[in-house]
């Protein structure tokens, strides 16, 4: 017997992701946020290694698109972590591809297109300066949308103002428009106090080092003996989720890996389902995410408050 969404819920659910989806009622799911398995990367499946080649990445991945499409609210939010690589000497187009293909094909909005930019990008082939190209240091983060409305929360996001815009908030600033025009051709009127909105816009360019070595979780990877290469900093994670849902909506990730994202959705009292079809990888967030919780309830933060 099919379980109900609600069953669902706050559940991680191991297979791949284009049967899991199947189950998924239609308008269902609030946001849908993940980092596939990228063109080439090795991934440990469980049962086999697989790498997806560059040039069928569009073909594989556009029947789950169609399913979160699909499993989508019609003012949720599609956010996906993703990055490119060298495909022979030059970069290869297939993130691009994929982005086109979501629109086209699919029928995807483009709400933003976002850089990840991780400072803690260590020296590597590339540093030596032998190659014709700098190391990347970034990732994408494209924002989709299955309408021409959906969810967005400027303030949980808002980050510290500078102190030049503290200058202007107190009034300080002299001159108007015609005073004020910056090279870039941006011109501000500074003739009057700023509103204080309590925050900056953050921009489209997310700084987050992923430099976390001894944390909790790594502590419970060494515990149980299950290793997960790559997952989401947290602080990424949070930056759309808080951005782009509300509490107690429901918040899916197709690829979940580690449960990053059901640890951040629990933690700022949205509900989740993870999927991975690694069974490893399950446990593994199974436990995280259990235990991130028993963290939360003797803090006094229940997902019910």
């Amino acid at each position: 017997m099919c379980k109900t969404i609600g069953e669902m819920e706050n559940s991680v659910m191991c297979g791949d992701c284009l049967q899991l989806l199947a189950d998924i009622p239609d308008d269902s799911i609030d946001m849908i946020i993940t980092s596939p398995p990228y063109a080439d990367q090795i991934k440990d499946y469980g049962e086999k290694v697989r790498k997806i080649k560059p040039e069928h990445y569009v073909e594989w991945f556009l029947p789950r698109a169609k399913e979160l499409y699909r499993v989508l609210s019609s003012n949720g939010s599609f956010i996906l972590n993703i990055s490119d690589k060298l495909d022979g000497k030059f970069q290869s187009l297939y993130v691009f591809k994929l982005v086109i293909a979501l629109c086209d094909d699919i029928g995807f909005h483009l709400v933003r297109d976002y850089i990840w930019y991780n400072p803690a990008t260590p020296p590597n082939v590339f540093s030596r300066g032998t190659m014709g190209r700098t190391k990347k240091s970034h990732e994408y983060c494209f924002w989709f949308s299955k309408s021409d409305q959906w969810t967005f929360n400027m303030d949980p996001i808002r980050k510290p103002y500078s102190k030049d815009m503290q200058k202007f908030l107190n009034g300080k600033g002299k001159g108007n428009r015609e005073d004020n025009t910056r090279p870039s051709r941006h011109n501000f009127d500074l003739s009057h106090a700023w509103t204080n909105h309590g925050g900056s816009d953050p921009g489209s360019v997310i700084t987050v080092g992923n430099n976390a070595s001894n944390d909790y979780f790594q502590k419970l990877c060494r515990e149980i003996g299950i290793r997960h290469p790559a997952r989401f900093p947290q602080q990424l994670i949070e930056f759309f989720v808080l951005s782009g849902s509300n509490e107690k909506d429901l918040i899916l990730d197709p690829f979940s890996g580690s449960g990053t994202t059901g640890v951040v959705a629990q933690k700022h009292n949205r509900k989740w389902i993870c999927m991975d079809i690694n069974p490893d990888y399950c446990e593994l967030s199974k436990r995280w995410i259990a235990d991130a919780a028993s963290s939360l309830e003797r803090k006094g933060i229940g997902c019910d408050d």
